[in-house]
């Protein structure tokens, strides 16, 4: 027979067992994570939050972005941090940050199933941020940076779409995916425009140029997708002239009907005599690799024959355009007007000829190196 007092102790020592242990599983277990589609308070989201951004979507309707991660960790910077401009002993913090959004007047934000792709947080901080939309109609951008390189930032595109907060993919003019991200200039490298355009800012090491893209939003889409580019040799942003698409067309319109660019009455086949009646005396003249060549400010005209050939019946044979201020770059040219006709290093010239048949006319763009600008273009 057991006797009662055993029987008691060992009931006590069960009963504390238990408490032990359930005490510790609340203890170990770790936070429940934050589920997409979970609400969260504002006043929580305010508190367990490392950053926020004020974003409003196309019919400008505020929200708060909140950034959060549940297993966040606390360091600080060692050294500085030459990306981030960030000193020694800044604080840094460290997890898997996603998205909370809440809508102005709203007592609850909900959780987003949106990818931030972003892991390290370093106060104070300037490389994510919001870029405004010029008009309504066009919704904000939040913009959230990674290294790329020394010259650029990769950065992700995100906006408020019905209620939600969405990522924005980049393609191109033919409606060709590029990607989920694209590069600018860190500091003054995104702004956008009316007509819900938008610019990111690059610099070109090769060719020691400022590239400047232009795409345009479709929130619907959740695309941005190229309207435009142009290079420039100063870091400002360009306010004025003619981007490379509007600028390589007129030359494919004018190169079709046989004319000089901004000078329809200035036409292949034209006697130079009714031609210098027109555009006066040229600046020079001289002979070129298959005739001879008068040269006015911003363009030549190359003759049929050379220069002891000429006579009152001598007419223009080609069209020489001076492109040397578009700064335009081989890769643009191919982006608006395709794949060319023919590409080769002309020996004799000493230099790459990229050439586009169009109609019973001929585009030839010269550049010196592979990496060059274009020097100078051709009609024929």
């Amino acid at each position: 027979m057991i006797h009662p007092k055993y029987n008691a102790r060992t009931a006590y020592l069960v009963i504390l067992t238990l408490v032990c242990f359930v005490f510790s599983a609340l203890l170990l277990h770790p936070v429940k994570a934050a589920a997409k589609g979970e609400q969260i308070s504002a006043e929580q989201l305010k508190s367990m939050s490392r950053l926020s951004f004020t974003v409003r979507d196309a019919n400008q309707t505020p929200y708060t972005v909140y950034i959060f991660a549940d297993d966040e960790q606390k360091s600080t910077l060692t050294e500085p941090n030459n990306w981030t401009n960030n000193k020694k002993g800044d604080a840094s913090y460290s997890g898997t940050y996603r998205a909370a959004l809440l809508k102005k007047g709203a007592k609850y934000g909900v959780v987003q199933a949106a990818k931030l792709d972003l892991s390290t947080i370093i106060l104070p901080q300037t490389w994510n941020f919001v870029v405004k939309s010029k008009e309504s109609g066009t919704p904000d951008m939040l913009i959230i940076s990674d290294w790329g390189t020394s010259n650029f930032n990769e950065v992700k595109t995100y906006i408020v779409r019905s209620g939600e907060l969405r990522r924005v993919n980049f393609v191109d003019n033919n409606g060709k995916k590029i990607g989920d991200r694209y590069s600018a200039i860190r500091g003054d490298g995104i702004r956008t425009l009316s007509g819900a355009r938008v610019q990111f800012k690059n610099y070109n090491n090769l060719q020691f140029v400022y590239g400047v893209d232009t795409f345009k939003l479709n929130a619907s889409k959740l695309e941005l997708r190229l309207e435009d580019t142009r290079n420039t040799r100063t870091k400002a942003w360009p306010n004025s002239g003619t981007g490379d698409r509007a600028y390589l067309k007129s030359l494919k319109d004018a190169a079709v009907k046989g004319v000089l660019p901004g000078r329809t009455d200035i036409k292949l086949g034209m006697s130079i005599q009714s031609a210098q009646k027109k555009l006066g005396k040229p600046k020079s003249k001289s002979n070129g690799e298959w005739g001879a060549i008068y040269y006015y400010t911003q363009f030549g005209l190359g003759l049929d024959g050379y220069m002891h050939e000429l006579n009152n019946k001598s007419r223009i044979a080609m069209f020489e355009l001076n492109n040397e201020k578009r700064y335009l770059s081989p890769l643009n040219v191919k982006q608006w007007m395709g794949k060319p006709s023919s590409e080769y290093y002309n020996e004799a010239a000493g230099g790459y000829e990229m050439v586009y048949n169009v109609g019973k006319h001929t585009i030839v763009f010269n550049y010196e190196e592979e990496h060059d600008l274009i020097d100078f273009t051709n009609i024929y």
